[in-house]
């Protein structure tokens, strides 16, 4: 199953639970069309991060045929962006068996975090100020520690690409951090254990896996990608979405984020005119396993509800 074959199996699942319509796919092409049995619909699905890198796509498909080897379910894999995936043995088949062992715990359609142990590391500079600067993924964090500490250190959290939805882990990890910046002597480096927190969840199906994630070059300028690819996936499918016979149209993007509330795609499309999307029903992102509209067309004026309104 490809990426955008998952995401569209999730926007599809997004439409049962919040409007209890079960359309089912009748044809796949650049506009996939389905039916609920009363109503058609056309949609299309896109990356807003296109990205053509034969090694990285090579690597994933190797890793999702170990992932998917022996698994009684189909699931996806969604890798923060830029994390590298496991390539050399015993590490790809090590990291196949933990993504299975996690899989097989979900009911269907639910998500859940894989904790991968990593390591970051603190370096204390001298014992003037009191200020850790970071990079990585605790880099929009490093504001937290000022007055905490004694003394300049650097946070390298460059293995930590997405922490756990649950704040008492960020607190957690940060008190350790402050207690361990405590016991520490000039220019002395420490090595400080936790985890990075990827997504893996099930799919309808009975096998097989998807991996959702990009090469760390493709995430260079990202917000200015998703902002010109965005532009170029209305311009070009839209189009072909307002022309299809059927009753209800809509865009799936996917989207590359730690997690849905980091989301771009909001800001993104606000800046556009409006007559770019105009004509369809849902434009939604799928990022780290979950669907958001950022674009629906109001309840009462769905097909369905329009159909049930008495006639004048």
């Amino acid at each position: 199953m490809s990426e955008s074959d998952a995401a569209l199996d999730l926007f599809l699942h997004w439409l049962r639970e919040g409007h209890g319509r079960g359309f089912a796919v009748k044809d796949r092409g650049v506009v996939v069309t389905a039916s609920d049995g009363e109503f058609a619909l056309a949609a299309s699905v896109g990356s807003l991060v296109p990205v053509e890198d034969e090694r990285w796509d090579a690597a994933r498909e190797r890793l999702e045929s170990q992932i998917a080897e022996g698994l009684p379910a189909r699931i996806a894999l969604w890798a923060p962006s830029g994390a590298a995936l496991p390539s050399e043995e015993p590490a790809a088949s090590e990291f196949a068996e933990t993504v299975r062992q996690g899989a097989v715990k979900l009911g269907p359609q639910e998500r859940a975090h894989l904790p991968l142990p990593i390591q970051i590391l603190l370096r204390k500079n001298n014992s003037t100020g009191g200020v850790i600067s970071a990079t990585g993924g605790l880099q929009p964090h490093w504001a937290t520690f000022t007055g905490r500490v004694q003394g300049t250190f650097d946070l390298d959290s460059t293995a930590l690409h997405r922490l756990p939805e649950s704040s008492d882990h960020l607190e957690q990890l940060i008190e350790q951090i402050v207690e361990v910046a405590g016991e520490m002597s000039d220019g002395e480096v420490r090595e400080i254990e936790t985890i990075d927190a990827w997504t893996v969840q099930r799919l309808s199906g009975d096998n097989g896996c998807t991996i959702f994630g990009l090469p760390r070059a493709a995430t260079e300028d990202i917000g200015l990608t998703v902002r010109r690819d965005f532009r170029r996936l209305l311009r070009d499918v839209v189009p072909a979405l307002r022309e299809a016979e059927a009753d209800l149209r809509a865009l799936i993007v996917i989207g590359y984020y730690p997690r849905i509330e980091m989301e771009g795609a909001t800001t993104a499309i606000r800046g556009y005119d409006p007559m770019l999307y105009s004509g369809l029903d849902f434009v939604c992102l799928v990022a780290d396993g979950v669907v958001k509209p950022l674009i629906q067309t109001p309840d009462h004026l769905l097909p369905w509800a329009k159909a049930a309104q008495p006639e004048a």
